[in-house]
């Protein structure tokens, strides 16, 4: 089976531990997360990745992988850029033409990418 998403929900409350950070390596650099209980990371599965040493308490996290409908990793990029591109225009307020255009080329490239 195929892992695209991997998904990291955090349980223990930031106080009941230390250390303990998921560091991620981006493209960007490293990124380290510490979350509150409850708090999900989602992030590419394929992220070379660590948790740094609890050195103290005890760190909980549930842990999960997700295949996405779509294969291609810059297919998804592309489609996770439509839907924020979108969403900036809503929160301005712009026209109803621009929120049709791109919701129809994030449908038309889902249709096209999705597997099944």
């Amino acid at each position: 089976m195929r892992s695209d998403l991997a998904v990291t929900i955090f349980l223990s409350d930031l106080t009941d531990y230390d250390g303990g950070e998921l560091v991620l390596d981006t493209p960007l650099g490293m990124y380290s997360v510490k979350l509150p209980a409850g708090d999900v990371v989602v992030y590419p599965a394929t992220t070379l990745h660590e948790v740094r040493p609890v050195t103290r308490g005890v760190r909980l996290v549930a842990v999960t992988w997700v295949q996405s409908w779509v294969r291609d990793l810059l297919a998804r990029e592309i489609l996770a850029d439509i839907s924020r591109a979108a969403d900036v225009l809503r929160r301005k307020g712009s026209s109803d033409e621009e929120s049709l255009l791109l919701s129809r080329a994030y449908a038309n490239l889902l249709r096209r990418e999705a597997d099944g």
